[in-house]
C-alpha cells in the first residue's frame, strides 16, 4: 500500500464515518473487556492458555492422527485440504445438487473465498450470523471478526430492509432483530446443508463451536448434513484445553465470561431407542463432515511465523493497533485484519500480498502483543517480512526516497541550501 492510496483512505468521508460509527462499538468492548478481566487471573489464563497452544502446534501430527481416527470412528467424515482450492472443491463435492446452504460466520470461509465459489456455481449461499448477514444486505464489507457490521448506522439498515425485501421495520436495534430472526429462521429450515467453522477441534474427536445468537445450534442440527470447514492449527489435545480457549475467545473477544452457548459435537446425531439398536439421522444431521484445511500452515510450522499459529481469532489485537483504529479494514488481509492479518496474508498469499495490504504501515508499536491473550509477537513478524520485502525489492517510493537523499545529501529530504528556512511537508521514518 503505497503512501497515495493512504492518502485518499484518510480523505474517504465513508471511512470516517465508519469510523465515528465503530468507535462507539469499540468503547463498549474495552469497557466490558476492562470489567471482566477485573474479576479474571489474567496473567494466569494467558500462560494456561499459550502453553496450551504451544503444545498443540509442536504435537500437531499426532494430535491430527489421533483426531482423525477418533471422528472417523464415530461417523464424523474427515476430508484433509492441502491448499484453499482443494478445500473448496471438497465442499462443492459434499454439496452435491442442493441449491440452497445455509452458513455461519467463518474467517476460515473468507480465507479460501468459499462463499464467492459456490455463489458462481449457482448455489444460494445464506449468511446467518446477525453482523454478517447485515453487512452484506447493506452491501458492506464486514471491518471485525467479531463485530463485522458494528459500522454500518442503524437507518442504513433500515433503508437497506425496506428496499431489498419490503418489510416494515422501525429504526430500532430490537426491530431489526425481530427481522433478522424471522427472515433467517425461514431460510434456515429450507436448507438441507449447513456450513459452519470451528473455535477448537480435539485429539479427543470432538468439533468444538462456540456463539451468542444460537445461529449455529440451527445451521448445525436442522439441515441433513453439517459441513464444518477448520484449519489444523485448531486441534487441541483435550475437550478441557478447548474449553480454556472458548473462555478466553470470549473474554477477549466480546468482554465476557463465557459465551451464551458452546456446542461440542462428536458425531451425526443418533439414538438407540428402538429396539436397542443404534440409527444416525435422529433429529440432527445424517451426515458430518469436517473440511480440514491447512493452506499453508504446515510450513509455517517450523518457520519465523510458527507464532502466529498461536492466534485465535478474538480480534482483540484491533482493539490496540492505531493503524487498524484509523484505517479499519483496509489494513491487513481480506480475511483477518490488523497486524496478524499481515502476517496470515504473507503466509497464506504471498510476499506482494502483504506488500499490497500495508506491511510498511505498522508502527511496531508493541500494543497488538500487550493486548493479545496469547502474547504474539506480531510487530517481530512483521519486521520480519519487511526484511524480505526489502530483499525482493518491495518498497515505498517514499523510502527510497529518504534513503537516496540520505547517502546524496546526507539527510533524508534532500539538498538543503539554509537549514533554518527548511519547511517540512512530509515526515519520513525508518
Amino acid at each position: 500500500m503505497d503512501n497515495d492510496t493512504v492518502k485518499k483512505l484518510l480523505e474517504d468521508k465513508r471511512l470516517k464515518d465508519k469510523r465515528d460509527v465503530f468507535g462507539t462499538s469499540l468503547k463498549n468492548y474495552r469497557i466490558a473487556l476492562s470489567r471482566v478481566l477485573e474479576e479474571t487471573d489474567a496473567d494466569a489464563l494467558k500462560d494456561k492458555v499459550r502453553h496450551i497452544k504451544e503444545f498443540s502446534i509442536n504435537n500437531l501430527n499426532d494430535l491430527k492422527k489421533e483426531m482423525i481416527r477418533k471422528m472417523e470412528k464415530s461417523g464424523i467424515r474427515v476430508h484433509e485440504a492441502s491448499s484453499s482450492k482443494e478445500a473448496r472443491e471438497i465442499v462443492r463435492e459434499i454439496i452435491g445438487n442442493e441449491s440452497i446452504v445455509v452458513k455461519s460466520k467463518s474467517n476460515v470461509m473468507r480465507e479460501i473465498r468459499l462463499v464467492e465459489y459456490l455463489r458462481s456455481e449457482g448455489i444460494e449461499v445464506v449468511e446467518t450470523d446477525c453482523g454478517d448477514f447485515l453487512v452484506e444486505l447493506c452491501e458492506e464489507e464486514d471491518i471485525h471478526p467479531v463485530l463485522p457490521a458494528a459500522h454500518i448506522r442503524l437507518n442504513e439498515i433500515v433503508e437497506k430492509i425496506r428496499q431489498k425485501t419490503g418489510a416494515k421495520v422501525e429504526e430500532s436495534a430490537e426491530s431489526i432483530l425481530t427481522f433478522v430472526r424471522s427472515y433467517l429462521r425461514e431460510r434456515i429450515t429450507k436448507a438441507r446443508v449447513g456450513i459452519t467453522g470451528a473455535n477448537v477441534l480435539t485429539a479427543g474427536g470432538a468439533i468444538v463451536i462456540l456463539e451468542n445468537e444460537g445461529n449455529i445450534s440451527l445451521v448445525s442440527r436442522l439441515p441433513e448434513k453439517h459441513v464444518v470447514v477448520a484449519t489444523i492449527d485448531k486441534i487441541v489435545p483435550t475437550l478441557e484445553d478447548a474449553m480454556t480457549i472458548c473462555k478466553v475467545q470470549s473474554i477477549w473477544g466480546t468482554g465476557l465470561h463465557m459465551p451464551s452457548y458452546i456446542n461440542v459435537i462428536s458425531s451425526p446425531s443418533a439414538t438407540a431407542d428402538i429396539g436397542g439398536v443404534k440409527l444416525v439421522g435422529a433429529q440432527g444431521p445424517k451426515e458430518v463432515h469436517l473440511v480440514l484445511v491447512d493452506n499453508g500452515r504446515s510450513k509455517m510450522i517450523n518457520s519465523e511465523f510458527r507464532e502466529a499459529l498461536y492466534c485465535i481469532n478474538c480480534g482483540a489485537c484491533l482493539a490496540a493497533c492505531p493503524v487498524y483504529g484509523v484505517l479499519l479494514n483496509n489494513y491487513g488481509g481480506d480475511a483477518y485484519h490488523g497486524g496478524i492479518g499481515i502476517v496470515k496474508t504473507y503466509c497464506f498469499e504471498g510476499l506482494k500480498e502483504a506488500f499490497d495490504r500495508g506491511v510498511y504501515l505498522c508502527t511496531t508499536c508493541g500494543a497488538c502483543r500487550e493486548m493479545c491473550p496469547l502474547r504474539i509477537n506480531i510487530p517481530e513478524m512483521v519486521r520480519k517480512i519487511r526484511e524480505e520485502c526489502v530483499r525482493n525489492k518491495f518498497e515505498l517510493t517514499s523510502n527510497v526516497e529518504m534513503i537516496e537523499n540520505t547517502r546524496k545529501y546526507g539527510n533524508p529530504f534532500g539538498k538543503v541550501e539554509n537549514l533554518d528556512a527548511l519547511e517540512l511537508d512530509k515526515m519520513y521514518c525508518c
